[in-house]
């Protein structure tokens, strides 16, 4: 049975009330459900959106105040990727929740051969905004061992998800949506959280805590090695100036590496494409083995760790140092005689 809690609906992406004074309508699932059988037919902009908790407060919209003041009903799924049918997802959810109450809808862009959808997984007790978050992520992480990607922007407490809507360009001329399909499923909601959930999410928080330690520890031996290198010169060598003039973000995008939230990307190298490579102070630490013998450095716990310039030297030049160093050399002016004598010692070696 569908909890009769209820949740913040926003009206349409118009619809902020920070500075008005106004909280925010609520919806309960029973009323969602009956939406899913018959969508909106309203333009995205005017479609109905959910917060899944009950705070409806006039900066519900807002992820600071959710953390602190939200009570959260449901989890919330948004699958735009991967082709995923609803078969597929059903029998993923019921692996990991089991046989419990869920609504899944398309999602207004859907189409038959590129099926997109919205899933909502109530549960009686309710949680933080702080444990929401970090039972989405486990929730999302354990569907991606499922070969299913969800957009990791729905991990944020205060992220809307938009309800069932069929707007009138996805329509026939009687007005029968041209695609669509959903699953309302009316059992019991969750009464407690999987365990297998909390397990993930007590794995996320350790590695999370590892990868700030792995990324602290990594900097303090650069950096005294930068002191002992400048004693002698007071130029940055390239690859110090690489990094220094590189995003580490920015560098992983631009070369294969999918984010996962936050401070997480998904690898290239990997598989399942999970939450695996962290990133602090210009430093990734990844936990997927498939990093490991491509970039970077192993550390002393087996993981592997890498910088802005491991990435340009494994995915832009192929592994080889020597001519991610060529290649620097030539469109970033560095110092030419300094780093032909580096390049010639580099070959020599």
């Amino acid at each position: 049975m569908l909890t009769s809690f209820k949740l913040v609906l926003i009206k349409g992406h118009k619809d902020t009330r920070a500075k008005s004074g106004k909280s925010y309508d609520t919806i309960t699932l029973a009323e969602i459900a009956q939406m899913a059988e018959v969508p909106n037919r309203l333009c995205k902009l005017d479609a109905p959106a959910l917060i899944a908790s009950t705070y409806n407060a006039p900066d519900a919209r807002s992820h600071a105040a959710q953390r602190e003041h939200g009570c959260f009903h449901a989890f919330v799924l948004d699958l735009d990727e991967g082709n995923t049918s609803l078969k597929q997802l059903n029998q993923a959810l019921s692996a990991i929740c089991g046989d419990c109450a869920r609504i899944v809808y398309a999602t207004s862009s859907a189409t038959a051969d590129a099926p997109k959808w919205r899933a909502i997984i109530p549960f009686k007790s309710p949680v933080t905004g702080q444990e929401y978050e970090q039972l989405q992520q486990a929730l999302f992480a354990s569907l991606a061992a499922h070969n299913i990607t969800c957009d990791q922007a729905m991990k944020g407490a205060a992220q809307m998800s938009f309800l069932p809507n069929v707007p009138p360009d996805k329509r026939g001329e009687d007005g029968t949506p041209k695609y669509y399909e959903y699953l309302v499923c009316k059992a019991d909601s969750l009464s407690q959280t999987p365990q297998c959930l909390l397990d993930m999410a007590e794995k996320i928080a350790q590695r999370d805590i590892e990868a700030q330690l792995i990324a602290a520890e990594v900097a303090r031996d650069r950096a005294q090695k930068r002191r002992k290198r400048h004693e002698h010169s007071e130029m940055l060598s390239p690859i110090e100036q690489f990094n220094a003039d590189h995003d580490l973000t920015q560098v992983l995008l631009e070369c294969g590496w999918e984010p996962r939230g936050w401070a997480c990307y998904a690898s290239p190298y990997s598989h399942s494409k999970g939450p695996s490579v962290y990133v602090y102070d210009q430093r990734a630490v990844s936990f997927t083995s498939s990093d490991a013998g491509q970039l970077g450095k192993e550390t002393s716990n087996g993981w592997t760790t890498y910088d802005a310039w491991d990435v340009f030297v494994a995915r832009v030049h192929g592994g080889s140092e020597r001519a991610a160093l060529d290649h620097y050399r030539e469109v970033s002016g560095y110092n030419q005689v300094k780093l032909h004598t580096i390049v010639k010692k580099w070959g020599q070696s």
